[in-house]
């Protein structure tokens, strides 16, 4: 964005700031890990474990928290790796519902109600896997929100963060950026609703409406099979923000089994911010 406004002085510096992650990524264990001030790890390792500096979370879950730069921690810590320990961890906790419980927040891999666990569900689309972010994103809104006084609003809100995760992923939508960057992006994850309208407002968009419709959808239904945006298949999982702000629509056809060969390319992937 400081590029965007030719500010490169700042572009530059905030460049290789957002680059200080991999500092803290030991690739023998593939954790995010604390040093000491003299950059030797500190001792006795455990990703459960929060002591050492890290706050609201623990290195298991800080590990994933890379959203400007998601390509460079996949290739650190290996495409297979990455896919495979975040559906294990995903896994262990859909047996907690995603949340931890009484608030210990190292006691899960995933704990939804916090902020550094809120992105994980899409980060298979950036992986060449984009059927678990389906299944992913559709367990934790099928799981984690209720709407009675145990459930209906589990983990901490913080000024609206957590209903409007659900929002955006109940239409389908998702940004793991959060929209930071010069020309923002849509992630596809698995809408709830056979049909949906968002009115643009037109004082800052010029496109009316952005519809989004899926066909076979339902609760077992949540695997995308193909998708047409605009009318011309969509053989990613993603798409420019701007295709929806001018108006237009997202077909999904869905299905019970994953299709593993939609957006599962390489190319295919989220570009890098």
């Amino acid at each position: 964005m400081a590029r965007a406004l030719r500010r490169d002085r700042e572009f530059e510096q905030f460049s290789k700031r957002g680059e200080y992650w991999r500092n803290l990524f030991d690739r023998e264990t593939g954790f995010m890990r604390a040093r000491h001030p003299d950059g030797r790890w500190q001792e006795e390792f455990d990703p459960y474990d929060r002591a050492g500096g890290w706050v609201e979370g623990n290195p298991w879950q800080y590990t994933w928290f890379v959203p400007q730069n998601m390509p460079g921690l996949i290739g650190l810590m290996g495409r297979d790796r990455f896919v495979e320990r975040l559906n294990d961890g995903l896994e262990k906790s859909s047996l907690h519902d995603f949340n931890a419980p009484g608030d210990r927040m190292s006691t899960v891999p995933i704990n939804h109600g916090n902020q550094p666990s809120m992105q994980v569900a899409y980060l298979f689309n950036h992986a060449g896997a984009p059927w678990l972010t389906q299944k992913w994103a559709r367990s934790i809104m099928d799981q984690y929100y209720g709407d009675d006084p145990r459930d209906g609003w589990p983990g901490d809100e913080d000024q609206g963060q957590g209903g409007a995760w659900f929002v955006m992923s109940a239409l389908g939508l998702f940004q793991t950026d959060g929209g930071c960057r010069v020309d923002p992006i849509y992630e596809i994850g698995s809408p709830l609703f056979d049909r949906a309208v968002v009115r643009l407002d037109p004082h800052y968009y010029k496109g009316g409406q952005f519809i989004i419709e899926t066909n076979n959808n339902g609760p077992r239904n949540m695997y995308v099979q193909s998708a047409t945006l605009n009318g011309k298949p969509l053989d990613k999982p993603w798409f420019y923000a701007r295709e929806a702000l001018d108006g237009g629509r997202l077909v999904l056809n869905m299905g019970p089994e994953p299709n593993k060969t939609w957006g599962a390319r390489a190319e295919d992937a989220p570009p890098k911010p």
